[in-house]
């Protein structure tokens, strides 16, 4: 068999086409061990011993170059031929980036040959020594990362901006994503980085030291970012209203400092230590909840505890303070849509929006809240947490309760504190962005205003998405939560009851993870008065992110439940009948899972209003176990804790003294405040 291709090898040689002849002894070689009978041991013996000499996987990568008609394509097509492998041309350049050339490899089958033709031609390659095109963005303004992701995602260059508010006459202190924020956009500024707050020449601050001792450093790399959301969540936790934490404690409770580092990333060291390192600094810490540490040693009291960790003074904290000095234009807000959809062309010009008053105002009438296209997520969060505190009936409250928790679900603080609820909108209009805040708003009966010239128009949430994108003489305005009452046109004197409910299914609850599916659900109940039944009426079911271009509103189903009393055959054709509806689109990856999702939504929404004993048909509905009290709808809308309750239990002795002492790692507050500089791997070459 060697010769038969050491004769193929010799003639591809003489057309100048060089190979590695190693690389297609190994993988013909591991095709033999494939197909040869049990019975043949002394030659997989050898197969097995090639192997160990040549110390390789079997997946090899060839190089082959040469002029046209050298034979290229000859030994491939020859090699396969005689492997029986499959080939695949990659077109490259049809690919927008990672995650569609993951999909195209993982969907190719095994023992096959993926061939890139003419990789010089097809592909932009930028010689390593050489400077990078870069955007002007904070991180590479500041030097918080040689080569930043500019994705948004990791949370390793995240810092503080401080921004004066002249309407409410205070300073609004926030955690931005750095390789996302342009510089034309923090004009006015305070920005504050981990270097800021603590470095080696002024001394660490007790997050980093409290993150060394915890041991929640290991490689460094994500550690700044996690300090300064950190840093953020106790500057804030400074402008709550009284009483005041003990002292050495910030005001930030528990439930709160755990929350503080969702979004930022971490490979090695594992969440425990740095949720313990956070929640260290809360007021209602139990401090035999903290796990392992280099402060204090097991059976130490809670007074000698307190004395070890390193001393928190609020208010005692320092600053660093920046001032900020036919084109291609980009209009942007917080610009985080770069992380998602990657810029393929420069610009020369971008135009932010966030100043301009119309577009972040924020208004609430009888009929509703008013919110600009600029404010940030996090702002419109606030908005609508106050609506919840100001509502006059209890159904109103726990719809704009339930809409603030699963906007909270979407990307992580730092990103929430740039991207705005407009950008979020017409990436979801424009680019089928799978948009959790369009599906709320959708459910909820929203409303968008549109300005065309001098012209102001207003459409319908579902109208807005469905229409084509906006010209360059069109621009959103604000989009309007409408009042419960006057979307279901219900008077004061109607006794009904309303159900309402978000859903999000997604690989993890909260942070920077897209999600699965999408489901908000609202229904008014009423009992029948002929009947011990409840009548259905005014519902609303709206699904998205399941693999379509855009959020839809499962109307039959609704006009099917509507005036219908409630009974589990009816559910049951309901079910069946959004199972033909919510389809995901060809290529969506888990489709069958997406679409049983959405069934399983829809039928735990009306679970608690039967009883326990109802006949369930076909065995569908096995398993079931109802909600039986409804006050328990109300209170849906709570997140579980983000980790587990975990607690180690180390057996000390002095027989290998110091082995097994909790030591603080030595470079980890170096690590922490960001005063280690990381060599690249450009660096490391020259």
């Amino acid at each position: 068999m060697w010769d038969d291709l050491q004769s193929l090898v010799n003639k591809t040689k003489q057309l100048g086409a060089p190979f590695d002849k190693a690389g297609i002894r190994q993988i013909i070689g591991y095709q033999l061990l494939r197909t040869l009978p049990p019975s043949s041991i002394v030659c997989e013996e050898e197969i097995k011993g090639f192997y160990r000499e040549v110390g390789k996987a079997w997946k090899r990568g060839f190089l082959l170059f040469g002029p046209p008609g050298t034979g290229k394509s000859s030994l491939i097509a020859a090699m396969a031929n005689y492997l029986n492998f499959d080939i695949y041309d990659l077109q490259l350049t049809n690919l927008i980036g990672n995650s569609q050339l993951r999909q195209l490899l993982i969907s190719t089958a095994n023992w096959s040959i993926l061939v890139v033709e003419d990789i010089d031609c097809s592909l932009e390659l930028q010689d390593r020594r050489q400077p990078r095109m870069m955007n002007p963005d904070l991180a590479r303004m500041m030097n918080i990362d040689r080569y930043p992701t500019t994705q948004g995602g990791c949370g390793a260059c995240v810092v503080l901006l401080s921004k004066y508010n002249p309407v409410l006459d205070q300073v609004d202190d926030f955690t931005v994503s750095s390789c996302l924020t342009l510089l034309c956009s923090i004009n006015g500024c305070s920005i504050t980085t981990t270097e800021g707050i603590g470095n080696t020449r002024d001394g660490f601050h007790p997050i980093h030291e409290r993150f060394s001792g915890f041991h929640a450093s290991q490689c460094g790399f994500c550690t700044p970012g996690m300090c300064m959301s950190l840093f953020s969540a106790l500057v804030n936790a400074e402008k709550i209203p009284p009483p005041e934490p003990p002292l050495g404690f910030s005001k930030l409770k528990v439930s709160k400092a755990e929350k503080a580092i969702v979004g930022n990333l971490c490979r090695y060291t594992g969440y425990h230590p740095m949720a313990n390192a956070c929640k260290s600094f809360g007021a209602d810490v139990d401090m035999e909840d903290l796990g392992l540490n280099s402060f204090w040693r097991k059976g130490d009291s809670k007074d000698v505890k307190l004395s070890s960790l390193p001393s928190y003074k609020r208010n005692g904290d320092v600053l660093l303070w920046m001032e900020m000095g036919v084109d291609r234009v980009k209009v942007v807000v917080g610009n985080t849509g770069l992380g998602y959809y990657k810029e393929v062309e420069s610009y020369d010009k971008y135009i932010d929006l966030r100043y301009i008053p119309e577009l972040s105002m924020i208004r609430r009438d009888d009929s509703g809240i008013n919110i600009g296209v600029a404010i940030t997520i996090s702002k419109a969060i606030e908005a609508v947490k106050e609506c919840n505190q100001h509502g006059f009936h209890i159904e109103e409250n726990m719809v704009y309760k339930k809409i603030a928790d699963h906007m909270e679900k979407v990307a992580s603080g730092f990103i929430q504190n740039s991207a705005s609820l407009g950008g979020n909108l017409v990436m979801a209009q424009r680019n089928h962005f799978p948009s959790d805040i369009a599906t709320v708003l959708l459910a909820v009966g929203s409303l968008v205003n549109i300005m065309n010239g001098l012209r102001s128009k207003e459409l319908t949430m579902e109208e807005f998405l469905r229409r084509p994108e906006l010209d360059s003489k069109s621009i959103l305005l604000s989009v309007k939560i409408q009042d419960w009452n006057r979307l279901m046109g219900i008077s004061s004197g109607t006794r009904m009851n309303l159900l309402f409910e978000t859903n999000r299914a997604a690989p993890q609850p909260l942070g920077n993870a897209l999600p699965y599916l999408n489901a908000v659900l609202m229904a008014e109940v009423s009992h029948c008065t002929t009947s011990n039944g409840i009548i259905l009426s005014n519902c609303r079911f709206a699904f998205g992110a399941y693999g379509t271009k855009h959020p839809l509103r499962a109307t039959k189903v609704e006009e099917f439940f509507t005036g219908k009393v409630l009974s589990v055959g009816v559910l049951y054709e309901a079910v069946k009948l959004l199972g033909a509806i919510v389809v995901p689109d060809d290529g969506t990856s888990n489709p069958a899972y997406r679409s049983s999702l959405a069934v399983g939504f829809l039928f735990e929404f009306f679970s608690h209003l039967f009883e326990a004993n109802v006949e369930l048909p076909d065995g569908y509905m096995n398993g079931y176990s109802p909600l039986l009290s409804p006050a328990k709808q109300l209170d849906h809308g709570k997140i579980p804790t983000l980790l587990s309750s975990s607690m180690q239990e180390v057996e000390l002795n002095r027989q290998y003294h110091p082995v097994g002492d909790p030591i603080a790692k030595s470079r980890a507050t170096i690590q922490a405040s960001c005063s280690l500089y990381v060599i690249s791997y450009y660096d490391a070459d020259e």
